[in-house]
Formats: structure tokens, C-alpha cells, sequence
């Protein structure tokens, strides 16, 4: 073997091993395939097409689930508690918007992977300090005697660096055709008075960046040209080359922290999504729950509405039966028909009341309201819940739950790590630029050629020298194959290596990001004792908003009781002859009022105890909603309804479907 030869392979021996150094580090550094989400084919093997083809998103589907249907029966969507929950998770639109958050994070981390920056999404935090220098554009790193860069090869007379690419590798070919004519003001080089050339060039080629900060890039490419010149060794002449070669940054640009931070940030949002999510589910079923308490108090209004027109009636009637016998004066009958036409408006009211709470929960448990659901009476079949001793827990227990179960103590807590991997990158990016580089560059020259005796050279069809021309002796073929083979075995080789050094003086930009990112790190810490402040605020009002609704029911009850007693005793002291109508009606409203103050006092309560499961993020526990359900739109449970048989749940569907 000739010594150019093993100088070659120990070259691209030692170049081999870097490379394989430096692909072991990626794919060491390389995500679980559980982290990445599937909407597409992003690997060759075994469809060439995949990673060309757009993504496979599942269709919105519109349509209510099985369950809303299954519990309308004979016109009457029956609903309990547990039933209103398990609707709301597979239908509500707020839950079905705030989903797909969580598949914007993943496909953030797909998209981090091949050297993107992650676009966020509602919720997640975006430092500003990551818009000078994101990998938003590719990761790409420069470095040669000659300034080159980013994409290419580039250099100058001593030496050439080899730089560009992404985290996803990249092949390249271009060809291209040319035929130009130029006149020329001498004949003495080309012999002819103008010369007309022409040409083909084709390049072909390799590159990828690796989260290291390594470049590497293999270019292989040629050109076949023929020229009118009668001065040309060859004629037509084919050139070739091959250029391997990497950068690497020592300081600026090396290492994870300062190119894979971006993959750091997306795969730590997929958790704020899934943060964001939970909170949405706490935020929905919370106001789900209140307009199912609403709807009991409204249905409760609608009875005593309907209780007190029957007061009414009863004592229109009466009386006028008193005034047919002469024992009432007939104002009395006006009165009494007065009042009757009160009840009946507070009953209308109640009942339309009533019909728009229907409307609001319809709503909020469908995707849409078709006709069979819009035209159902709702039945609840729970009750306004009542008090217990064990309702609430002691404060300090209270607020260690809040503490650690509220959602944006936990989102917050999310983003600091976001905020530690830009300021890892920030810092990387106060160094100086120090990249090395090493490439190797071979060429090869062939083509068609006239021989010539020693002495002379070729002119056109002839051969040249001494002042007389004479016949060629001979000639001689060559093309691509020959170049390529020079290229190859390295006749004509071309090693380089170098450093780049360049110094800020003042560093003022990157100085401005590295205490902006510090400064937002802060400003998150002084956000997380806000939030805890606040949330303890909202517990402690939460709590004494269950223990205010405590006592409203016990004194309403008693309210209740004490006009319940009153209107029977007035009604006796009437039938006597010692009382009056007006008397009568004024304990019937009375009544009327207590019973009304009662139904509020339950629903209060209620709507208290929902509200102090939202502020301590106990509701999805005390209510045993699995985020996994809530994640796939299907809840694995059967409806609570009679005569409804027990059946398993259809498999969970897939986020993006709902």
C-alpha cells in the first residue's frame, strides 16, 4: 500500500472514531420513543415517504358520547351527581380545548428533537431571553481561518472547515447545466478569438449537528466541462472532489446545556401541559357541580312556588265560599285573587328560571344539543347535600392539601427548571467563540487527452513547440471514472485543521440575556409566594364560607319550622273568626319566604363545599375522577341510573378525537 494511501485510511480511521464518539453521545442524550407523540412517520424504514407526508391527526368528533344518550329515557335525561362528572369529562369543550395543549407539548419535543425551538403553548412560559441564540433557526456552529459559514464548506488559502447542518441529518444533490460564449481581446492563451464553454456540475452531500455542538458534514461533487479553446490539456475535462470535515466548539456552543436545552424545556412543558389540564378539569367540574346545586335550588323554588299557589287557591276558594254565605265582606275574595296572581308570577319565574338553568347544564355536558336533548326534562336524582361535623378539615391540614395539590404551585414549580436551562444557556453564552476544525479534501482531474512527442504541447488538433507544429503521437480517453478514482485513492489530497477564536469586548447582548434570564428567575420565585398567599386567602374565605352556610341552614330550618306554625295556627284563628285575611296571607308569604331562604341556605352550602374543594384541589379526589379518563374524553364507569344495565365501558378514545 503506497504511504498516501495508509495516510488516508489512518485519517478517516481517526475521523471515524470521533464521529462514532460523538453519535454514541447523541443517542445516549436521545429521549424514551414514549416522550415523542406519534402524528407522523418520522423514520425512513419502512416507508421512504414518511417523514414527507403530513401527520396523521384524528378528526374532531362532535358528537355526544354513549353515555349522554343512554341516560335519556321516556324524554327525561336523568342525572346524578356522579353521571353530571362523567358527562362533563366527555363532553364539556373546555376540557376538550384544554386537551390539546397537551399534544402542542408533545409535539414541541418532536420538534426540539430535530433542532426547532418549542413554540409553547397556552399556559406554558417562554422566556424572552431565549430569542437571541434559540435553535428556533437550526442548530448550526461556523469556525475557520477564513470567517466561513454555517451550511457549507467554506475557507480560505490555509485552511477549510466543513460546518452546518441539524439534529436531523440531511442529504443533499444538486446538477446544473451551462453554456456561455465570451469574446476575448487576445489570442495568445485560448488561441481563437472568443471561446464558447460548456458544462454540467453535480454535488451531493451529508450533514448533521449533533447536541454536543459537533458539525459534521461529507460533500462529494464534480463538474464535466468542454471548451472551443485550443490550449487545453483536456478537452472535454472532468473534475472531482471529496470534503469530510466537523467543527466543534469548545467554549460557546458546547456541550447539552447549550444545544439541547431547548428538548430540556419541551419535555419539562409536557408536564405544565399536563398541569394546565388538571386545573381546566378542576375549573370545569367545579362550575358543572354548582350549576347541578343551582338546578336543585331552582327545582326546590319551582315547589315552594308551586306550595304557596296552593296556599293561594285554597283561600281564594274559602273565601269565597264565606262571601256566598254572607260571613265575609267580598274584598276579601278581590284580595285573596290578588294574591293568587302573585304566587302564580313567583311560580312562572321559578319555573322559566328553571328552564334556563336546564339550558346552561345541557350545555356544559354536550358538545352539541340536538333536538332529543333539548326537548328532555332533566330529573336530578340526588339532593342539595347536607351538613356534617367532618365537612371541612382543620385549617393547617386545609392548607398543606392546597399547597400541595393547586396546579399553579405546580406549574410554577415547572418553570423554574424551564428558567435553570436557559440560564445554563445563557451562561455558556457569555464565553468566547473557540471552535476547531479538521477536514480533508481530495480531487481529481481526467478527460480526454492528445499526446504529445516530449517538448511539445497541444494546440487544437496538433501539437506545438519549437516554433512548427506536427501530428499527435497518439491519444488518450479519460472521464469520471479516472477523476473519481484519483479522488478516492487521494493523488491530489488537501489536509487542513485550524481554530477560531473570537472575543467580545464588552459582551453587552449577551451580558443583557444572561440577566434578563436571572431576572425572570426571580420574578418566578416572588409569583410563588404570590400564589401561595393567594391560595391560602382562598382556603381561609373558602372555610368560612362552609361555616357562614352552616349556621344560614340551621336558622333558616328553624325560620322554617316557626312560619310553618304560624300559618296553621292563622289559619285556625281564621276559621274562628279571629283572625283576618290579610293576616292569613301575610303568614302564607312569610312561610312562602322561609321556605325560599331555606332552599338558598342548602344551595349556599353546597356551592361552598364545592368551592373549598376547588381552592384546595380536593375535588377530583372527593369525587374519584381519574385523569386518565378525563385525558381520553371516556369515562370508565357506568351510568347511575335504574334498570340500566352493567356494561363495560367502550375502549378510551384517543385526546385528539374529542
Amino acid at each position: 500500500m503506497k504511504p498516501k494511501h495508509r495516510r488516508w485510511l489512518a485519517a478517516c480511521a481517526a475521523l471515524g472514531a470521533l464521529l462514532c464518539a460523538v453519535n454514541l453521545s447523541a443517542q445516549q442524550s436521545k429521549p424514551s420513543d414514549t416522550a415523542v407523540m406519534t402524528y407522523g412517520n418520522t423514520r425512513w424504514f419502512p416507508s421512504f415517504w414518511g417523514p414527507y407526508s403530513s401527520p396523521y391527526v384524528p378528526e374532531t368528533r362532535m358528537s355526544n358520547s354513549e353515555r349522554l344518550r343512554s341516560l335519556i329515557r321516556d324524554g327525561k335525561l336523568h342525572l346524578t351527581v356522579e353521571d353530571t362528572i362523567a358527562l362533563a369529562l366527555e363532553n364539556n369543550l373546555d376540557i376538550a380545548v384544554s386537551r390539546y395543549n397537551v399534544g402542542f407539548a408533545q409535539t414541541d419535543i418532536l420538534r426540539t428533537l430535530g433542532g426547532g425551538a418549542a413554540r409553547g403553548f397556552q399556559g406554558s412560559f417562554q422566556s424572552a431571553a431565549l430569542f437571541a441564540g434559540a435553535i428556533g433557526g437550526g442548530v448550526s456552529s461556523a469556525g475557520s481561518t477564513s470567517g466561513g459559514r454555517a451550511g457549507g464548506v467554506s475557507g480560505g488559502a490555509s485552511a477549510t472547515s466543513i460546518s452546518g447542518g441539524s439534529f436531523d441529518p440531511s442529504v443533499f444533490f444538486s446538477y446544473g447545466w451551462d453554456r456561455n460564449t465570451s469574446p476575448l481581446g487576445t489570442t495568445v492563451v485560448t488561441g481563437v478569438p472568443y471561446v464558447t464553454s460548456q458544462g454540467t456540475s453535480y454535488t451531493t452531500g451529508y450533514q448533521q449537528a449533533f447536541q454536543t455542538g459537533t458539525s459534521f458534514g461529507v460533500f462529494l461533487g464534480g463538474s464535466r466541462g468542454t471548451t472551443t479553446s485550443l490550449t487545453p490539456v483536456f478537452n472535454p475535462q472532468v473534475n472531482t472532489f471529496m470534503a469530510v470535515g466537523f467543527t466543534q466548539p469548545l467554549l460557546n456552543g458546547y456541550g447539552r446545556r447549550a444545544n439541547s436545552y431547548q428538548i430540556r424545556i419541551a419535555k419539562n412543558d409536557l408536564k405544565v401541559a399536563d398541569s394546565v389540564f388538571r386545573q381546566q378539569v378542576i375549573t370545569t367540574v367545579s362550575q358543572v357541580l354548582n350549576n347541578y346545586w343551582d338546578y336543585l335550588t331552582f327545582k326546590e323554588n319551582v315547589r315552594v312556588a308551586e306550595q304557596a299557589l296552593a296556599y293561594a287557591q285554597k283561600l281564594l276558594s274559602d273565601n269565597k265560599r264565606q262571601v256566598e254565605i254572607g260571613t265575609l265582606a267580598p274584598i276579601e275574595v278581590v284580595r285573596a285573587e290578588s294574591e293568587v296572581a302573585g304566587r302564580q308570577q313567583d311560580l312562572i319565574v321559578a319555573q322559566t328560571n328553571l328552564q334556563q338553568q336546564a339550558e346552561l347544564i345541557k350545555t356544559a355536558l354536550s358538545k352539541q344539543v340536538g333536538p332529543e336533548l333539548s326537548s328532555a326534562q332533566i330529573v336530578p336524582e340526588d339532593k342539595l347535600p347536607e351538613p356534617k361535623p367532618d365537612d371541612v378539615p382543620p385549617l393547617d391540614v386545609a392548607l398543606k392539601e392546597a399547597y400541595s395539590n393547586r396546579p399553579e404551585i405546580e406549574q410554577t414549580e415547572l418553570k423554574f427548571r424551564d428558567q435553570d436551562y436557559t440560564i445554563q444557556a445563557r451562561r455558556n453564552s457569555l464565553l468566547p467563540s473557540l471552535n476547531v476544525f479538521a477536514t480533508y479534501i481530495a480531487v481529481g482531474l481526467s478527460g480526454n487527452q492528445l499526446l504529445c512527442p516530449t517538448g511539445f504541447n497541444t494546440y487544437g488538433t496538433q501539437c506545438v513547440g519549437n516554433g512548427e507544429f506536427v501530428p499527435p503521437i497518439g491519444a488518450a480517453s479519460g472521464g469520471v471514472s479516472q477523476a473519481l478514482t484519483q479522488t478516492m485513492q487521494g493523488h491530489f489530497p488537501d489536509y487542513s485543521y485550524g481554530v477560531n477564536l473570537s472575543i467580545p469586548i464588552r459582551n453587552r447582548s449577551a451580558q443583557a440575556d444572561a440577566a434578563r434570564a436571572l431576572l425572570e428567575r426571580r420574578q418566578l420565585e416572588t409569583q410563588l409566594q404570590q400564589f401561595k398567599n393567594n391560595i391560602a386567602q382562598q382556603v381561609r374565605s373558602a372555610e368560612i364560607g362552609v361555616v357562614q352556610a352552616k349556621v344560614q341552614i340551621d336558622a333558616a330550618v328553624k325560620a322554617t319550622k316557626l312560619a310553618q306554625e304560624t300559618l296553621e295556627a292563622e289559619q285556625k284563628k281564621f276559621q274562628l273568626g279571629e283572625s283576618t285575611v290579610f293576616l292569613v296571607i301575610q303568614a302564607q308569604r312569610d312561610l312562602a319566604t322561609a321556605e325560599g331562604n331555606e332552599v338558598k341556605a342548602r344551595s349556599t352550602y353546597a356551592k361552598a363545599l364545592t368551592q373549598f374543594e376547588q381552592q384546595t384541589a380536593t375535588i377530583l379526589k372527593r369525587y374519584n375522577i381519574e385523569m386518565s379518563d378525563a385525558m381520553t374524553g371516556k369515562v370508565a364507569r357506568n351510568p347511575s341510573i335504574p334498570g340500566t344495565p352493567a356494561e363495560t365501558a367502550p375502549a378510551a378514545a384517543s385526546p385528539q378525537g374529542q
